[in-house]
């Protein structure tokens, strides 16, 4: 498929059906492309067509948000917001969060891609943590460079993850930054 200059790239494709009839839906889509595939469809709304299939650009998501209740509209509405979090380099942050958080519905996954800045990917160094830790409380290189010699910034790091409830994931080490993720009681995914 040619993209041209004035589409938007993809960020899944859609199946939708009807029991005469099936279309491909590329999102995110104008109003005049949902228009066109209810055309197609011989429907005047999306909720007459089931959706037959869900294909995610990034193959990870498939598994990570759950589709049962979603609506075409609303995948429409995570297409804007992947597209958005692509163009950021945030889809492992946000695969991250996924994996940790576990939405059980669609709305919840939706809910994290317009609050993906809630999350951040930090660094596997301990060390540098505990430096970053010690520069959201107000400290300054200068007095970064002061203490290196007396300070343990690996210890204070890895301490520190754990207060902030840093979680390790296949896409990198991932906190939520309004409230620290729940203690988790499976011991593999806990911080070491």
């Amino acid at each position: 498929m040619n993209t041209s200059a004035y589409e938007t790239p993809r960020t899944m494709i859609l199946t939708l059906a009807t029991l005469e009839r099936a279309d491909t839906l590329i999102l995110p889509a104008s109003a005049a492309q949902l228009n066109r595939a209810q055309k197609v469809l011989e429907i005047d709304d999306f909720s007459e067509a089931v959706i037959a299939g869900i294909e995610y650009a990034s193959p990870s998501l498939s598994r990570l948000i759950p589709a049962g209740t979603a609506t075409v509209e609303d995948l429409n509405e995570l297409a804007h917001c992947l597209q958005q979090i692509d163009a950021e380099g945030e889809t492992a942050k946000y695969c991250a969060a996924l994996e940790v958080e576990r939405p059980s519905t669609f709305s919840e996954a939706l809910d994290m891609a317009v609050n993906v800045d809630d999350y951040e990917l930090v660094p596997e160094d301990g060390w540098e943590y505990g430096r970053e830790a010690l520069r959201r409380i107000g400290a300054d290189d200068e007095l970064l460079e002061t203490i290196d010699g007396y300070t343990d910034f690996e210890q204070l790091g890895r301490a520190m993850m754990e207060e902030d409830g840093v979680r390790r994931t296949e896409f990198g080490l991932v906190r939520r930054l309004s409230s620290p993720f729940e203690e988790q009681l499976e011991m593999g995914q806990q911080m070491q």
